[in-house]
């Protein structure tokens, strides 16, 4: 099951990403709906391959949903972010910054945030 989350850090990027497949299945499957009436054979086929669309989707999610999560805060902006157990860096689901899962399990900034004033900087 590794490789089917690879590209889902979070369970929110998760379900941004699938929730699309289920609009657009769902679009398509309408649109299939009214083909039939309009040219049976078209419609039949985009019927059938959106609803196995959706189907496979929900396959899909419900096997990533399976995977054990934990609640990790930003270091950043301190949103709750609910991280894969596996994953050793994600970005942020609300500041998309980068942040790294330290080997005792807490979240750090993977870059280090500018905090000297502006008008103390060297003029270049």
């Amino acid at each position: 099951m590794a490789s089917l989350k690879i590209e889902f850090a979070t369970v929110r990027e998760l379900e941004k990403k699938s929730s699309q497949v289920f609009v657009y299945g769902g679009g398509a499957f309408l649109v299939g709906l009214v083909l039939i009436f309009i040219a049976g054979p078209i419609g039949i086929i985009l019927t059938a391959l959106s609803a196995l669309t959706v189907l496979g989707a929900i396959i899909y999610v419900s096997m990533l949903g399976k995977e054990r999560s934990r609640p990790l805060f930003c270091p950043y902006c301190a949103s709750k972010n609910d991280v894969y157990v596996s994953r050793r860096q994600f970005d942020c689901d609300m500041c998309r910054r980068p942040v790294i899962v330290t080997e005792t399990g807490e979240p750090a900034m993977a870059q280090p945030i500018d905090l000297t004033a502006r008008h103390n900087q060297p003029r270049q």
